[in-house]
């Protein structure tokens, strides 16, 4: 059997799996042969790599940095951003979680308490 992984054409795991290797071929476009994990690596130009840390800074309440293009999810409602930096407001106190989202950048993950 021969361990693959399909990508889409970013470089996104899309699923893992284990094939003979005559049937490889048919599996189509964007094949990685070899274990891959897709949290924490991508492929680029048919190789490997490691998802490289995102540059996001939270400072008090204000995210700089922020990788384009990117989502902010806040408490799981997702937010597109179309620049660098973005400030924070919230109408109610509480325990806020904030993730940015820019592929292939894993997550950067914050908390708020507003």
């Amino acid at each position: 059997m021969t361990t693959f992984a399909k990508y889409d054409v970013d470089g996104r795991v899309l699923f893992n799996g284990d094939v003979p290797e005559s049937m490889l071929a048919l599996q189509g476009q964007r094949i990685f042969v070899g274990d891959i994990d897709g949290r924490t690596h991508y492929v680029r130009d048919g190789h490997k790599h490691a998802r490289p840390e995102s540059p996001a800074l939270l400072t008090g309440r204000d995210l700089t940095r922020l990788p384009m293009p990117c989502e902010v999810v806040i408490n799981d409602k997702t937010y597109p951003c179309g620049e660098g930096r973005a400030t924070l407001n919230f109408n109610l106190p509480g325990l806020y979680r904030v993730r940015i989202v820019a592929f292939p950048f894993l997550d950067a993950l914050f908390e708020i308490q507003a």
